[in-house]
């Protein structure tokens, strides 16, 4: 499997980050390349939630249904695909609290089958893209807080 971390600090609430992780219809709002979301059931993740997406990512469509398989209130989220998939996914969300009013997010993407020629133009774009979208994610942090306040 290709792996691809990326560790970034957040100046919110490990609270409110983790609920805005569990709000996967919220996904299109900071992963840049999501078009569609269906969650069932309706509502925050809850181990077992099934997760369908549809993404164009590096001009390529990608469709994929995950299920939360690894969830811990407050500290843990993971998708993942299972095994069996012909392209195995994987993602997981793991929250460090620093204070009640910071944390560090752990991003951690597998995928499995992947060419290794395939393997180095994902590494290019998880580069980017994962830095981008937890700016994406901080923005929409700070949007809800301002709304609260």
């Amino acid at each position: 499997m290709a792996l691809f971390e990326y560790s970034d600090t957040l100046n919110f609430s490990p609270a409110s980050v983790f609920a805005l992780l569990c709000d996967l219809e919220a996904r299109p709002e900071w992963i840049k390349g999501i078009i569609e979301v269906r969650v069932t059931p309706a509502g925050p993740a809850q181990l077992g939630t099934s997760y369908f997406e549809v993404g164009k990512f590096s001009g390529f469509k990608s469709e994929k249904t995950m299920s939360v398989t690894a969830y811990e209130p407050g500290q843990l989220l993971t998708l993942d695909t299972g095994s069996a998939a012909a392209s195995p996914f994987r993602e997981s969300y793991r929250i460090e609290p620093l204070s009640t009013e910071s944390c560090r997010v752990h991003f951690t993407v597998e995928v499995g089958n992947v060419p290794k020629v395939a393997e180095f133009f994902m590494r290019q774009e998880m580069k980017k893209s994962q830095p981008q979208n937890a700016e994406r994610l901080k923005a929409l942090l700070a949007g809800c807080t301002q709304h609260v306040s």
